[in-house]
């Protein structure tokens, strides 16, 4: 079994560099050492049935979670700018929510807001009902309500 000194050998950065591969589903441990650049396939492969080993042990409840620094500069994440709706967007939007109704963002975004993906058109979505909500409140009130 291998130690955990094993696991502390690889940076932060080749860490993180290695599980992007793993989500964005580069299989072969030959493709993920060339993303890599500093580390074998047989060094991926055997890195991969330790992080298994090492999550199974977890689950089981016989590791605990390995602290990592907070604020570590080799794992920050990219964060994109955000892209205000367009005005197009939004007709776009409101009309595939007549066409797919409330719900089916992944098909609004598919084949009608082709520039937005699924979760952009949720969030949308959400704020667009908030919206609609507190105008609906705002409508409704009277002259005698108070004014404080």
């Amino acid at each position: 079994m291998a130690s955990t000194s094993d696991l502390s050998s690889w940076t932060l950065e080749e860490d993180k560099r290695f599980e992007d591969c793993l989500v964005d589903s580069v299989g072969r441990w030959e493709e993920i050492a060339a993303r890599l650049g500093t580390r074998s396939a047989a060094e991926v492969e055997r890195r991969y049935d330790l992080l298994l080993k090492d999550l199974a042990a977890m689950e089981a409840g016989e590791n605990e979670l390995q602290a990592y620094p907070e604020g570590s500069k080799s794992v920050k994440r990219q964060t994109r700018k955000v892209r205000p709706w367009t005005e197009d967007e939004h007709r776009l939007f409101l009309e595939g929510l007549k066409k797919y109704k409330k719900g089916d963002w992944k098909s609004i975004s598919r084949y009608v807001v082709l520039t937005r993906n699924p979760t952009q058109v949720a969030s949308h979505a959400q704020k667009h009902f908030k919206r609609q909500e507190e105008n609906q409140r705002k409508k409704r009130r009277s002259i005698f309500d108070s004014t404080n």
